[in-house]
């Protein structure tokens, strides 16, 4: 059997270079890329003080989140009758409040909105803020290590076994709630709500 020539020994090492090349430039567009976002779900379903609560997603309407900045009088005005107030407001489904500038730094939030029955009941929406209930006392060093496992930020240590967190607003703090519940540290978790009247 005939051995390979230096050439053709050179060409299978280019050929495996190369090839290399390629699956690292895969995996780092495939780490890096942005995902499509995910669809809100039609349903959703929680336990809080023991109690399952279910949600239903409301299609045609959405809810944005404004700042004090986002809110002023000319705002109100274009808007007529319909009053806009810093936090959570109900709009329609792709109708925002404030269309964006090109000066201003202001991300616009928007999420989805539930009820309580399926097309009936009042309008709810998930802030993002997450209620975690703890088995035992916890130090803030543990906290600390919870969030940045779960990639979420400490708002506030209500007692030390009782603290909430901020993720995203929707239906995104219902999956990282119950993600938490996979920790044995923990209790319950469950997202907190919003009704349309008291939205903040």
């Amino acid at each position: 059997m005939k051995r390979p020539t230096f050439l053709q020994t050179q060409e299978i090492r280019n050929c495996f270079i190369q090839i290399f090349h390629i699956l690292i430039l895969a995996v780092i567009i495939l780490c890096f890329h942005p995902m499509e976002a995910k669809e809100p779900p039609n349903q959703i379903s929680f336990t809080e003080g023991g109690i399952q609560k279910t949600f239903y997603r409301n299609p045609n309407i959405e809810a944005e989140y404004l700042d004090p900045q986002q809110v002023n009088s000319s705002l109100n005005k274009s808007l007529g009758n319909q009053k806009v107030k810093f936090g959570w407001n109900i709009r329609q489904a792709g109708k925002p409040f404030h269309l964006k500038q090109s000066k201003s730094n202001v991300t616009t939030k928007v999420t989805e909105v539930y009820n309580t029955g399926v097309g009936s009941g009042p309008n709810i929406v998930l802030p993002g803020a997450i209620i975690v209930s703890f088995k035992k006392d916890q130090s803030m060093e543990s906290l600390s290590k919870l969030a940045q496992k779960y990639k979420i930020e400490i708002l506030r240590q209500l007692t030390p076994r009782l603290v909430s967190f901020q993720t995203e607003p929707g239906f995104y703090s219902v999956e990282k709630a119950n993600e938490l519940l996979n920790e044995g540290i923990v209790l319950e978790a469950y997202p907190e709500t919003a009704v349309e009247k008291v939205l903040k």
